[in-house]
């Protein structure tokens, strides 16, 4: 059990770090949307208590590549946000550039 969700887990990693790298913000909805039930399915199955330890370790993984997922996506907003001001700045400059 413990290898198959490793690899499961580890292929929505893949996933929504490609998503993250390509600007996918809606693909990377969907991902996270199957990861969630996902997750949900296997913590509504009864385990045992060597399985419980391993989700433990497992959930524990998540968060941590969460939070750089949250890093990541916060330096992307943050480049964005660049882009956007440098073509607002574009555009003004253009319209000054025409009205005078």
């Amino acid at each position: 059990m413990r290898e198959r969700l490793l690899q499961e887990l580890n292929d929505f990693s893949l996933r929504i770090t490609r998503a993250i790298e390509l600007n996918d913000w809606e693909q990377l909805s969907s991902i996270l949307r199957q990861r969630q039930e996902y997750l949900e399915i296997l913590l509504s199955s009864p385990l045992s208590v060597e399985d419980q330890q391993t989700v433990q370790g497992i959930l524990e993984s998540i968060k941590a590549m969460d939070e750089l997922f949250i890093d990541a996506v916060q330096l992307k907003k943050t480049e964005l946000l660049k882009q956007f001001k440098s073509i607002t700045h574009g555009k003004k400059s253009i319209r000054a550039y025409y009205t005078t």
